[in-house]
């Protein structure tokens, strides 16, 4: 009984999740610059993937527990405000949740290959949909700001053999991001032992 109430998610924890998931909302949003050009805007699920590996890792890390990441996942996604995005992130927070119960929370492969689909999934809701499917209903919405001709060469690009490409760069960068993401919580864990161990002294 004492095990299964450590593995419930406490009002601690999914105020730490949120606030980290927060901090990739930023970079989200902040990438805004990217929309330069329709080059920048088709590679944004790669620079997504390299940066947000980091604060992925440290959740899975930190609050192992079940219902973790599908919290990450559900803030992200409605942070998103694009249904398709929404819809396919949550989807990769179920599957997230499925691998870490099967496998182990805190696994660190478990949480490689959750991230890798985590990134996919958000590559295709955040810019193959969008750009290379629905592309005329997202330029006539940019008329306003000045990105619609970027938005239609973008969707020239993508609707031939660069969506799969694109889709191979994310795998290739969420891959590097996780592993990033691995040597940044090992660091932070070695330094908490060495100032517990020093405390203790």
């Amino acid at each position: 009984m004492k095990t299964a109430n450590t593995n419930k998610l406490k009002i601690k924890d999914i105020i730490t999740v949120v606030l980290l998931a927060l901090i990739n909302v930023v970079i989200f949003f902040a990438s805004s610059l990217l929309y330069a050009t329709p080059i920048t805007i088709i590679l944004m699920p790669v620079f997504f993937s390299l940066l947000e590996g980091v604060i992925y890792f440290i959740i899975g890390t930190k609050v192992k527990k079940p219902g973790a990441f599908f919290i990450y996942s559900v803030v992200r996604a409605i942070m998103g405000r694009y249904l398709p995005y929404i819809l396919l992130f949550i989807l990769s927070g179920v599957i997230a949740e499925l691998l870490l119960w099967k496998i182990g929370y805190g696994n660190g492969k478990a949480l490689t290959v959750s991230y890798i689909i985590n990134q996919v999934f958000a590559a295709f809701g955040s810019t193959v949909i969008p750009y290379a499917i629905a592309a005329k209903a997202m330029a006539d919405q940019a008329v306003s700001d000045g990105r619609q001709d970027n938005i239609l060469k973008a969707s020239e690009i993508l609707q031939s053999w660069w969506s799969v490409a694109l889709i191979a760069g994310v795998i290739a960068a969420a891959f590097v991001g996780a592993t990033m993401g691995k040597r940044v919580v090992k660091k932070y864990l070695t330094a908490q032992c060495t100032t517990e161990e020093h405390n203790n002294e």
